[in-house]
């Protein structure tokens, strides 16, 4: 799988719903995915998706790559090596790059002047610490929508149709410190035309109660381990 595919995949649901990016974007999500033939035009909607291009390029800059090269993609909305050369400087700046892209300038001064050190450009800090829907106020700033907007996995259970019913944790709030639930059930939906061969066991990505793609066993402990470092920094400020 390229890059731009795998940052399509994560894209789709957001921009379906109307959260982020260019409307047509979704459109060509789904052409892409199924004839690899508009890479093109794909690429420049994907390049105008609010919350994402800037970490992409911040990632891409850092580690001299293409915004789209795979693991610059993988670095952001799962997790890998790509990552740790960030420093709090290089950070701030990111933040400041999101202002020109929707954020607010008053929530992101209050951002870089309060930021604490050791936060990676990954998209649960992009949840958590920037905040779920302030750069495009799209949504609210809740616990609720940043479960749903983190990027989660699950492992398949059972699926029919266009639902798929996973085991998979939340992250609750409690004594004012996040923490991972305990392992429930939720039913998710996903298009079997875009994410094929599905079955029991699987574990499969999830953004917005949406199936992206299936994951490797690597994959599912960089999530974990990159949504655990943001979820520490979060917890030494509440």
């Amino acid at each position: 799988m390229k890059g731009i595919e795998l940052a399509a995949r994560f894209s789709y649901i957001t921009n379906s719903l109307e959260y982020c990016g260019p409307k047509e974007a979704s459109r060509q999500i789904e052409e892409y995915i199924l004839k690899k033939d508009n890479e093109k035009y794909l690429r420049k909607s994907l390049s105008r998706f609010e919350g994402m291009y800037p970490y992409l390029k911040a990632i891409a800059d850092k580690n001299g790559k293409d915004p789209f090269d795979y693991d610059v993609v993988e670095a952001y909305w799962i997790g890998n090596s790509l990552l740790d050369s960030f420093n709090d400087a290089d950070i701030k700046k990111l933040i400041l790059s999101l202002i020109q892209r929707g954020l607010p300038k008053s929530i992101g001064n209050k951002l870089t002047e309060e930021l604490p050190s050791g936060f990676k450009p990954h998209h649960s800090f992009n949840v958590f610490y920037v905040g779920v829907g302030r750069i495009t106020g799209s949504v609210e700033t809740t616990l609720k929508n940043m479960n749903k907007c983190r990027i989660n996995y699950g492992k398949v259970v059972n699926f029919k149709k266009n639902k798929i019913l996973i085991k998979t944790k939340n992250i609750i709030k409690k004594n004012d410190k996040y923490s991972f639930s305990k392992d429930e059930l939720r039913t998710i939906s996903f298009i079997p035309k875009l994410i094929k061969n599905i079955k029991k066991n699987d574990f499969v990505a999830v953004h917005w109660d949406f199936a992206l793609v299936k994951l490797t066993s690597k994959q599912i402990k960089n999530i974990d381990k990159y949504t655990e470092e943001t979820l520490k920094i979060m917890n030494g400020l509440l």
